[in-house]
């Protein structure tokens, strides 16, 4: 048996544990003969129930207890009793994906999870023969689907981890501080008094602390140098000529202190990043100095999120051809509202995106655990052990539609920033804002989308439990999702209360 998600590798053991433990109980108990007695009544009654001209009614009951007992038979055999062995061993973590794209991930015993391994390394339950067998169709089909989409780097959940890395060591967190106030602030101080004329992409550069045009250009962090001294670099007497040796350290130039090999803030900010993240940064077909240095704007600058601002991607139904002030002026408030609903919604949507499977292998387990009630309750009907399939099925093809929606989502986000339309600026640049604002809310709520489409899909073909399964996902996510939100709605009282 194979699993997608770390917790499902540890619940589908653990609600294959629970679902032995119901059925002994079943069994021990002689409850799993009673709705077989009470479907057996019914035929007899129905059986004399029948006129005259219907013949024999004897042989008619008998063949029609024939039928009940063997159908019932055949559903205990292969639905209820547990037959194939499972343990943390036997069950497997799937890493195809990954294997397919070329990264790397952790083994469920090396993640944030494996604590759960002590508590249930060491149980083992079995699988009934059907169960096991849909099982291992479900996941093949899944796999299976899931490798006709191309490799493509989550560049949501990218940006997430990355705008979600803190600066935890308190003394980088003050030195990026003295570093802006002793090397960026002189030398930005210095760039404004010059006058310089500045190309577009050198005006960008020079917006944060490492910039290149600060480092390469004579007169700025080669001659700039900290104003007090720094231990990590001893004393030099020709390089700090005229400065006070106090013992505490030297006076590294800007550039030295940025820039060290060693140790120099640039390098000791980038330990900070999680190598997974490093992983799928190099897939993303930049160059390495390209991805690096938006890691770096990312961690050392307060940034809040933010769509395109420049360059028009394409002219959603909400534009006007016709650019009067009253259109510019509905089209500016419609985007700032979007903006601000951003705020509290992305939060929600990232949440959301980490608690979907998480809901998944609860519902799995869940449903697991029903079966042998389900199964009992419904006097071994195979009409029940159908629909229970497919709701199994439906779950677990369920992460498909999830990679799906991801694919997709960094598909556009890719196609939307790597674009020359973002490097150039336009008269259409507002209705780009909004745009670029409406793709993030589409592709957000996708997540939820595509599982309830897929939903409807099974009810078009009969089976009855979409909406069953709609429902359960949707309520497991809200508490996460409002949860997500609660940072945006945070920010935008703060903002409200500081206009008062």
């Amino acid at each position: 048996m194979i699993t997608h998600s770390y917790l499902e590798y540890f619940l589908t053991l653990l609600g294959w544990s629970v679902n032995n433990g119901i059925w002994s109980i079943i069994t021990s108990t002689g409850i799993f003969a009673f709705p077989l007695l009470a479907k057996l009544i019914g035929v007899w009654l129905k059986a004399r129930g029948q006129g005259a001209d219907e013949g024999d009614q004897g042989g008619l009951a008998l063949t029609w207890f024939e039928n009940v007992a063997y159908m019932a038979m055949i559903v205990i055999m292969f639905t209820c009793v547990p037959l194939i062995t499972v343990d943390l061993n036997t069950i497997q973590y799937d890493i195809s994906r990954s294997k397919q794209c070329g990264y790397t991930v952790a083994q469920p015993s090396e993640s944030g999870y494996s604590s759960l391994t002590s508590e249930i390394g060491g149980k083992t339950a079995a699988v009934p023969v059907w169960w096991y067998l849909v099982h291992s169709l479900s996941k093949g089909v899944t796999n299976a689907a899931s490798s006709t989409l191309p490799c493509q780097p989550d560049l949501r959940q990218i940006r997430f981890e990355v705008q979600h890395t803190r600066i935890s060591d308190p003394t980088l967190a003050q030195e990026l501080q003295d570093f802006v106030q002793e090397c960026y602030a002189p030398s930005l101080a210095r760039l404004k008094m010059r006058e310089s004329n500045l190309k577009s992409a050198e005006s960008t550069d020079v917006s944060w602390i490492g910039s290149q045009f600060f480092m390469n250009t004579p007169g700025y962090y080669d001659t700039d140098r900290a104003r007090s001294p720094r231990s990590a670099w001893p004393y030099n007497t020709s390089r700090d000529a005229g400065l006070f040796d106090a013992g505490t350290g030297g006076y590294p130039s800007c550039k030295q202190w940025w820039s060290d090999s060693t140790t120099g803030i640039k390098d000791r900010t980038l330990k900070l990043v999680q190598p997974s993240v490093w992983q799928q940064l190099k897939k993303l077909g930049q160059s390495k100095a390209e991805y690096e240095e938006a890691v770096l704007r990312s961690l050392v600058s307060p940034r809040n999120m933010q769509v395109s601002q420049d360059g028009r991607v394409y002219p959603g139904f909400g534009g006007n051809i016709d650019g009067t002030l009253a259109n510019a002026a509905s089209r500016t408030a419609a985007t700032v509202g979007q903006a601000f609903a951003g705020i509290a919604a992305f939060p929600a949507f990232d949440s959301m995106r980490q608690a979907l499977p998480m809901v998944q292998a609860i519902l799995l387990m869940a449903l697991i655990i029903c079966i042998p009630l389900i199964i009992v309750f419904s006097a071994y009907d195979i009409k029940t052990v159908v629909t229970v399939t497919f709701a199994q099925f439906a779950l677990i093809f369920l992460t498909f539609w999830w990679d799906l929606a991801r694919w997709l989502d960094s598909w556009l986000l890719g196609a939307l920033y790597d674009s020359d339309t973002h490097s150039s600026w336009n008269l259409a640049g507002i209705q780009n804002s909004q745009d670029d604002l409406i793709i993030n809310f589409v592709m957000g709520t996708m997540f939820l989308v595509l599982p309830a489409f897929w939903m409807s899909a099974l009810g078009w073909a009969g089976v009855r439990v979409g909406g069953a399964l709609e429902n359960a996902a949707r309520a497991g996510t809200q508490d996460a999702r409002a949860a997500g939100g609660k940072g945006g709605d945070v920010m935008l009282k703060a903002g409200s209360s500081f206009k008062k």
